[in-house]
């Protein structure tokens, strides 16, 4: 373990502590960190898997550990359990802030759009057993819509590789007058 800057310090005031004072400042450490974290260690931030093992071990172990070392500056208006328990509202929040930005990280929102994605995974090489799939699908498709000037017309533009909005604006139509316009046709038959 490394000491840090306020070990010299921390370690004339650690001397003076007695047992009774060790063992009421860590059962008020106890009951703060019970307290505190209510409800908040079955799963997130404060979780034992997330912490690696039983929050308020964890946290007063931090405490301790900061304390023993000098990494924390103990300072002259409190008392043992009172500097512990800044010690352990410290880690909890910069515990919080790292799970914050973790998690910002992981479910950030990537936009991404899906025509065009479409359009780029129908570009990828097939191998020969997909091609004569792509072939069989493709005439059953064309002749299910034999007859409909309309959807052939569809089908050859997008296997010219043009988009919806292309597509619509060669046809002159928008979408739901399209819908509007097939519905009529099968209500009609």
């Amino acid at each position: 373990m490394e000491l840090g800057k306020y070990y010299s310090q921390n370690d004339k005031k650690l001397v003076q502590v007695n047992d009774q004072e060790w063992k009421v400042a860590l059962k008020k450490c106890k009951n703060h960190i019970e307290w505190k974290l209510k409800a908040k260690t079955i799963s997130g931030a404060h979780s034992a898997s997330v912490l690696g093992g039983d929050p308020v071990e964890h946290y007063l172990g931090v405490a301790y550990e900061k304390l023993l070392a000098g990494d924390w500056e103990w300072k002259d208006e409190y008392g043992l359990a009172e500097q512990m328990i800044r010690i352990i509202d410290s880690q909890i929040s910069k515990q919080v802030e790292k799970a914050e930005t973790r998690k910002a990280h992981e479910s950030q929102v990537v936009y991404m759009d899906m025509e065009t994605g479409f359009y780029d995974i129908a570009d990828a090489p097939l191998t020969p057993r997909e091609e004569i799939m792509m072939d069989a699908q493709l005439q059953a498709i064309e002749k299910a819509i034999d007859g409909d000037d309309q959807l052939l017309f569809i089908v050859e533009a997008l296997k010219e590789g043009k988009k919806r909005a292309e597509i619509a604006e060669l046809l002159d139509i928008t979408l739901g007058n399209w819908i509007n316009s097939r519905r009529k046709l099968k209500e009609g038959s």
